[in-house]
């Protein structure tokens, strides 16, 4: 059924993912069986390239004739190159990583491999995953599906919790702070006022962080619907105090795969400064790119690794430690001020493509040639803007009480049916009165 799902989602994509389960299944299995280091190399080195050349042809190909093209306009009669116009097939980012991981944890021996094809095949084309993740290792999945599944009530309730309140933070907040981070970077006029970059950039933080984990509650609640748990993808991301902080909390299946499949093969932190350099350089550039085939996400992990690389060195002085060194809590607050203004100054060079309007809405952000005009603030931003500043004021407010008490979801799904009916049926009540007349697909769709 889930392969059904990704045919109607793809159509004949859904071929490369029945390749990519195949190979891997295989792969595992003979690795797994063989104690000759070559066999299980030349099996691993299979599973990898089948799965990462899949992932090039179809998601960076384009993007590399692309590149190649704009180069060669430097050149003086360089012929270009035609695009092969290739679509991209859903989830091949997620589901590409997941299977990796799992011939990569047989070869480690780390894990062993699933007895049965159907268990593989389940595990890789998972349904409420499949599509944007959150990322799943192989050995919890295996765990649940050899316990023997049952019907269970609380699985039912939590279950239809997380997915109406993934779909309200999908509706009511992420769609609607869209129209105005839309009107302000599409029109790409007035980004000079510093004061509508600042909004923009505050609506598509609030955006992404909405439209993504609402994506992650609608998986993590239709999975449990069929007694399978997903791990959390979110912690409070914009309670961070640092960059690394923020990894921890922010799209946690990937920062974790990157970090054991990437960083630390890399060298990780254990092999001197140089090491560590270029193993997290490497890592967060092609984190960024894993997001997609565009420039401006290489910039966004370029950024990011610098960020991170920063912190390592700077928190070993203990600057703003010493500053505070009576005042601990005023520590913290600097230090949260400081993380969530670059983090947020990252964020439009995730949204922006066009270069020329990033620059000039970096520049403005930073404080750079910009000016504050609130007459021209209010009249360049679309017609609802009340309700769209107060839904931006109560996320705030939400979001510190999350990372402050957390579990809101878990809490209501405990309560007694007629307080859990009445507020969720209050929920389903304010997305049909709030939801905007132009919907927007998920932004990890696209990834």
């Amino acid at each position: 059924m889930s392969l059904v799902f990704f045919w109607l989602a793809s159509g004949w994509h859904v071929l490369l993912l029945l390749l990519s389960t195949t190979i891997d299944w295989r792969s595992g299995n003979s690795i797994h069986a063989s104690s000759d280091k070559r066999v299980r190399k030349r099996w691993l080195m299979i599973s990898l390239i089948t799965n990462l050349s899949l992932l090039s042809i179809f998601k960076y190909l384009d993007f590399l004739i692309r590149s190649f093209n704009l180069a060669a306009l430097k050149i003086s009669n360089s012929p270009g190159l035609d695009e092969l116009g290739l679509a991209l097939p859903v989830g091949i980012s997620f589901y590409t990583f997941q299977t990796m991981s799992y011939t990569i944890d047989i070869y480690r021996r780390k894990t062993v491999p699933y007895q049965s094809f159907v268990d593989f095949g389940c595990y890789a084309s998972f349904f409420p995953q499949l599509v944007a993740g959150p990322i799943v290792r192989a050995d919890d999945f295996k765990t649940q599906l050899d316990r023997p599944m049952s019907y269970n009530s609380a699985n039912i309730k939590i279950g239809l919790t997380l997915i109406v309140y993934g779909l309200f933070k999908k509706i009511v907040f992420a769609d609607n702070l869209a129209l105005h981070a839309n009107q302000i970077f599409t029109e790409g006029e007035h980004l000079g006022n510093i004061g509508l970059i600042w909004w923009a950039s505050l609506c598509f933080g609030i955006q992404i962080y909405c439209d993504f984990s609402a994506y992650t509650n609608i998986a993590l609640g239709s999975a449990r619907l069929l007694g399978i748990s997903l791990p959390e993808n979110f912690k409070t991301p914009y309670a961070a105090t640092s960059p690394q902080d923020f990894w921890r909390r922010w799209h946690i299946s990937l920062s974790t795969w990157l970090r054991d499949y990437l960083y630390i093969p890399l060298g990780g932190s254990r092999h001197g400064q140089r090491v560590m350099l270029f193993a997290l350089m490497t890592t967060m550039i092609l984190g960024g790119l894993w997001h997609g085939a565009s420039w401006n996400f290489v910039i966004w992990g370029l950024v990011h690794g610098l960020l991170l690389v920063g912190h390592r060195f700077l928190s070993k002085l203990n600057l703003v430690e010493k500053l505070f060194i009576n005042f601990k809590t005023g520590s913290t607050i600097i230090s949260w001020i400081i993380t969530q203004y670059l983090v947020f100054l990252t964020w439009l060079i995730f949204r922006i493509e066009d270069v020329g309007v990033l620059f000039e809405s970096m520049k403005t952000f930073v404080g750079i040639g910009g000016y504050f005009d609130f007459s021209e603030f209010m009249l360049f931003l679309p017609e609802i803007k009340l309700l769209t500043f107060a839904l931006a004021v109560i996320f705030i407010i939400g979001h510190g009480f999350s990372g402050r008490f957390g579990g809101f979801v878990y809490q209501l799904s405990k309560q007694r049916s007629i307080a859990w009916g009445l507020t969720v049926g209050l929920m389903i009540s304010v997305m049909y009165f709030l939801q905007p007349a132009e919907s927007v697909d998920f932004i990890y769709f696209r990834f």
